[in-house]
């Protein structure tokens, strides 16, 4: 089972919620789903990845990239309105103006500062173990455009049985929108969850590893 992503995305005063997740092998599904505020399901989308599927397993790479790219899809699909209230708008009404197309451009960039939804790249797979030191190399990146998310705050919470999130880990991404270092993964934390956090102006992106 592939690890899924949560991120929330801020459009026209509301912020979404969009949860994407692998079902595993003996159901090969991807599942998205949008939350409101309230935690009401407003939209799901659903692909079934079956023909990958050989003798009981698959290709990870092959369904983390469809995962990644459904997950992309429906960030994008919020930020054109497709689940506005009054639907999306006509194609091109957000830049009939008299202003020329130099003052569009600039304006949609300031407008667009901070504000894309971002996602978490690992640069390799992460597989916490309890006791043991944890090399982390994360990139905060944008979801749209792929623009590293420089100064992006990444925070590691440790999540054992029975106990609070404690926070074991406090990184600020570089220009390149890379935040890096050694993790100490604490004994008592074995079954329990690692939780990644990254925030990036008003946007905020999670992920979530078991550890062994």
């Amino acid at each position: 089972m592939i690890t899924g992503y949560n991120t929330d995305v801020k459009h026209d005063g509301r912020v979404f919620h969009v949860q994407t997740e692998d079902k595993g092998a003996n159901n090969p599904v991807l599942e998205t789903l949008v939350y409101v505020s309230g935690g009401q399901i407003i939209a799901s989308k659903q692909y079934s990845y079956a023909k990958l599927v050989k003798n009981g397993k698959c290709d990870e790479k092959e369904v983390t990239e469809l995962l990644e790219s459904q997950h992309r899809q429906v960030m994008r699909w919020i930020k054109a309105g497709k689940f506005d209230e009054a639907g999306p708008p006509p194609f091109g009404s957000t830049i009939v103006s008299d202003r020329t197309f130099d003052e569009v451009v600039l304006e949609f960039i300031k407008s667009q500062a901070g504000s894309e939804p971002i996602e978490i790249a690992p640069s390799s797979e992460v597989k916490p173990v309890a006791g043991a030191e944890l090399q982390l190399r994360l990139l905060v990146k944008s979801a749209v455009s792929g623009a590293p998310a420089g100064g992006a705050m990444v925070t590691l919470l440790m999540r054992a049985k029975g106990a609070k999130p404690e926070k074991i880990f406090g990184a600020t991404a570089g220009a390149d929108g890379v935040a890096s270092g050694s993790v100490p993964i604490p004994a008592a934390a074995k079954g329990g969850f690692l939780m990644v956090e990254a925030r990036h102006g008003a946007q905020v992106a999670t992920m979530e590893f078991r550890v062994s």
